[in-house]
């Protein structure tokens, strides 16, 4: 009996820990947002084009030096997890957003740049009604999303230059198409469930729940590519 209990009470703090790691790290990332989340929430509320323009310009040019950072950090902790490894939330965010500011700079430059690109394209075909078009740049979107989150773990994971990065993760993703397609799939599913239906988990799970699937699939894609070389 008193086996038994200490068995369900090391379950039960095994689940309680990683609750409060998931949630407390999503927190952090929230925290380190607010220039983001504040410029978003006035665009959703937003009617005005001018007003929209105006904002949408500041969501790009406020991404490279907040979101990106701040988000590569999320994965850091987050890798800390799946490694079992002893992590002081705060402090190591704080360490590898700081230690790696100028890398997720340079990456999330790169990245913001093709978004913007990417979404200016699809409004503009969007307006001009070109059904095709419109679901090829749908498509387009879903793979850039892929390939973004595989750029947000591959920065955690491989250690080398932003160029040489970006055309690795091109190579993993390509390289095993079905773990990547699922990634975005899943992705998506996850979203809509949480902002629908589950939102009052949205501030604490959102970005390291989804930070989470997205470097077991990257783990999963990398390690396979790796032992597949001769």
């Amino acid at each position: 009996m008193h086996m038994q209990y200490a068995g369900l009470m090391g379950r039960f703090y095994v689940i309680a820990d990683w609750v409060y790691k998931f949630s407390f790290a999503n927190i952090i990332w929230l925290v380190f947002n607010i220039p983001i989340i504040f410029v978003l929430f006035n665009l959703l509320l937003a009617d005005e084009i001018a007003v929209i323009l105006v904002l949408f310009a500041m969501m790009l040019w406020l991404s490279p030096f907040v979101f990106f950072p701040s988000t590569i950090a999320l994965f850091s902790v987050v890798n800390q997890f799946i490694k079992n490894e002893e992590v002081k939330l705060l402090s190591d965010f704080w360490g590898y957003y700081r230690g790696n500011y100028k890398k997720s700079m340079k990456i999330g430059a790169i990245c913001t740049i093709f978004w913007a690109i990417l979404i200016i394209d699809f409004f503009y075909v969007l307006e001009l009604g070109n059904v095709v078009l419109t679901y090829v740049f749908i498509v387009l979107g879903f793979f850039a999303l892929v390939y973004n989150l595989h750029i947000f773990s591959a920065a955690v994971n491989i250690d080398s230059k932003v160029r040489s990065l970006l055309k690795q993760v091109a190579i993993i993703m390509f390289g095993h198409p079905i773990l990547s397609m699922s990634l975005g799939l899943l992705s998506l599913a996850f979203f809509y469930l949480i902002t629908q239906w589950l939102t009052f988990l949205f501030p604490l799970f959102f970005g390291s729940i989804l930070v989470f699937l997205s470097l077991l699939v990257f783990i999963k894609s990398y390690t396979n590519l790796e032992l597949s070389r001769p």
